[in-house]
């Protein structure tokens, strides 16, 4: 394990344009790497062998990469404002409330997304992808441990450097726990009336319908800021077992009602919580299922709809002690 390996990301003022700072997430996974495509000329030619090493020539395709993470409760600012379309913030009584939306227009920025990857002998190479625009993401909790969560990014070019100067530091929040089961609570609400629904699964995820290959004959590879081309899709499912409370989640389903979610997190740093609200979810399934060496399950997949009254399909409130982070360091 490479133990000074680190990731962090850092909003850019223009796609493409690498940022100054950024800001340091305890990743889980390595998963960032370069499309490279070749263009060749193969034609007749008298003692043609094979495909001519003058006549390939290489393309930069930009490339993907993911973050995967442990969901703190302290300094995810910058990834949830990667992943949503608004983003507001107001601070009182030493606590800043961060609110994150889906609208129709996304205003989130580009980032910057620096992989330190340091060698077998110890050199640190900071690998820096530039114009990360967040395509989706997945959050999940379950009864083994913290709330997880992974962001896909598609990026428009790469370059690394192992001059110490050039290598931004990443900055981390003060103090900072993870959310995990144990403070983790689904309410649901049917026909105006709410009620705490025992789960012991839940995913949410996201699919944010974006263009990423907007390539044109400019005289450049490097492709343009990608841009929403298909409605997003918001989805997940939740599991538990099959009681008298939730047998009417399973009628839910077969009426084709809607329901409002409300996802509380509690966070063990003083000051600090999450909200996930869709006030318009639709389940899609499934049937109960018997078992011979357990209880029975149930397992409803659902669709997060636009509630079609102008508030947004989904919000997520953020709770954070002020300041959230000390201020970044400036790459030399």
């Amino acid at each position: 394990m490479a133990l000074d390996a680190s990731i962090g990301i850092g909003a850019e003022t223009e796609y493409g344009v690498a940022a100054t700072a950024v800001t340091g997430y305890e990743g889980k996974s390595d998963s960032w790497k370069v499309s490279r495509e070749f263009i060749e000329s193969v034609g007749f030619r008298a003692g043609l062998q094979t495909a001519r090493a003058d006549r390939r020539t290489i393309v930069n395709m930009g490339g993907e990469g993911e973050l995967e993470l442990d969901l703190l409760d302290v300094g995810a600012n910058d990834l949830l404002r990667a992943v949503f379309d608004t983003h507001t913030v107001t601070e009182a009584l030493g606590k800043a409330t961060h609110v994150y939306e889906t609208a129709t227009y996304s205003g989130a920025p580009s980032f910057t997304a620096q992989m330190v990857r340091p060698t077998v002998e110890g050199t640190r190479v900071a690998y820096k992808h530039v114009g990360c625009v967040a395509t989706g993401f997945t959050l999940s909790a379950d009864l083994k441990g913290a709330v997880g969560v992974k962001v896909p990014f598609d990026f428009q070019d790469v370059s690394h450097t192992k001059v110490p100067g050039q290598i931004l530091e990443p900055a981390y929040p003060a103090d900072a726990r993870a959310y995990d089961w144990t403070r983790t609570a689904l309410t649901l609400k049917r026909a105006g009336v709410s009620a705490q629904v025992d789960v012991s699964k839940l995913e949410v995820k996201a699919d944010l319908g974006l263009k990423t290959d907007r390539r044109f004959l400019r005289g450049s590879s490097l492709k343009r800021k990608p841009v929403r081309a298909a409605v997003p899709t918001f989805e997940g499912s939740l599991e538990g077992e099959f009681t008298d409370a939730t047998l009417p989640l399973y009628e839910s389903f077969l009426a084709g009602e809607i329901l409002g979610m409300t996802v509380d997190l509690e966070g063990l740093t003083p000051g600090t919580s999450m909200r996930i609200e869709a006030s318009a979810i639709q389940l899609t399934g499934e049937s109960p299922e018997a078992s011979v060496d357990d209880v029975t399950a149930l397992k409803l997949p659902f669709r997060i709809l636009d509630p079609g009254d102008g508030t947004a399909a989904l919000r997520v409130t953020y709770v954070v002690p002020v300041p959230t982070v000390p201020d970044p360091p400036t790459g030399g």
